[in-house]
């Protein structure tokens, strides 16, 4: 039986896995691929070492990575940097397509990925496939976590100017990030800034959870965007009858307000079902995905 060493690079955080023939997985963590930071150099930090600390040959290594949209990756690279290990191949791909195959397999349909960022890949009954938004905090990713941050910020500061109503967000941002007046300053100078406004969602979201009417409106903003993003999706691969859609991401699994909301602005002929697993798990997946299949086209591999 082979061992596989599979990974999941996103921009909070980077998990890995190593299956051994006994059974057992071996699970860990590390930092996220900021977005300056190449992120298969970061990979090949975080792979290096877990292969060190492993210690018996790892025959496969698959990766889903943010920040690879758009480019096919280098492979060859990398598995020349592990072929010490005894790894003979190496397998990579967005990790919109690991979150797509953990979601719904190889089945058509649409999965929106919610994290910082929002990116969709979908794919049709008839073939082809179609990536909707992912186009970082500054030009997109309308609906994610930095986008639900900012708009929080945004209102918590209109409220402190005066030009807005008194909003509990105010009070959260000032326990998040201390003083406001200070506020802009303070995440103008800080490099993890993308990072810090996109955790402020976790505040938002909870006090929509409890019935917070501005934060309720940001969720409900934000559910509308991400439910007209996986739509085009579906549109663009030409399904227009029942869709299937799932999502990805610890922003939607962890907000029962914007499940929810999503769910409402979906159309009735949107079928909307829970990921079945989990993006390493998707990694798995990529190492087994027939040459037949859409997303093959979104992978790239090397092997000795």
């Amino acid at each position: 039986m082979q061992i596989y060493l599979l990974v999941d690079v996103g921009q909070t955080g980077t998990r890995v896995r190593i299956t051994r023939p006994s059974g057992g997985n071996l699970d860990d963590a590390a930092g996220g691929v900021r977005a300056a930071e190449d992120p298969e150099r970061h990979l090949a930090r975080v792979v290096t070492d877990a292969l060190r600390r492993h210690g018996s040959p790892v025959d496969q290594v698959a990766a889903g990575l943010s920040g690879l949209q758009g480019t096919r990756g280098r492979p060859r690279a990398l598995l020349e940097e592990w072929s010490a290990f005894g790894t003979r191949r190496v397998v990579l791909a967005d990790d919109s397509v690991t979150a797509y195959l953990a979601a719904l397999g190889d089945r058509p349909g649409v999965v929106v990925s919610v994290g910082t960022g929002v990116v969709a890949l979908a794919t049709g009954v008839r073939g082809g496939w179609a990536r909707i938004d992912g186009w970082g905090p500054l030009l997109g990713d309308s609906g994610g976590a930095y986008w639900i941050g900012r708009a929080g910020l945004e209102t918590a500061l209109r409220a402190f100017d005066g030009r807005g109503a008194a909003t509990a967000l105010l009070d959260a941002a000032a326990e998040a990030f201390g003083d406001p007046a200070l506020l802009a300053g303070t995440l103008q100078r800080d490099p993890d800034r993308v990072a810090r406004i996109a955790g402020f969602a976790r505040q938002v979201l909870g006090l929509a959870e409890r019935g917070d009417p501005d934060a309720g409106r940001i969720t409900v903003d934000a559910a509308g965007h991400l439910a007209d993003t996986v739509m085009t999706a579906a549109a663009r691969v030409g399904d227009d009858e029942t869709i299937t859609a799932s999502w990805s991401g610890s922003v939607l699994a962890g907000s029962r307000a914007l499940r929810d909301a999503f769910a409402s602005a979906l159309p009735s002929r949107c079928r909307l079902v829970p990921p079945a697993a989990s993006p390493l798990d998707g990694a798995r997946l990529l190492i087994d995905l027939p040459s037949s299949h859409p997303l093959t086209a979104l992978t790239s591999e090397a092997s000795t």
